[in-house]
């Protein structure tokens, strides 16, 4: 693992995940996607290496980097 956050945005088959870090050692989680015919958007605020952990486990699972 880099331990490095890479902000931007990172999709596979229509969900989104967007990683901004923050100035605080946090980063901003926002996952957009749909559900039941519906636009559904999450954000979670997350120590950055959380942050770290959660974005190197869809890299894992083959979400490309778009932005």
């Amino acid at each position: 693992m880099d331990n490095l956050l890479y902000s931007g945005v990172w999709v596979s088959e229509g969900h989104f995940i967007t990683f901004v870090i923050n100035d605080n050692d946090t980063a901003t989680i926002t996952e957009t996607y749909i559900a039941n015919g519906k636009d559904v958007e999450t954000n979670q605020i997350t120590h950055i290496d959380k942050a770290i952990e959660y974005q190197q486990r869809y890299i894992n699972l083959g979400y490309d980097k778009i932005s």
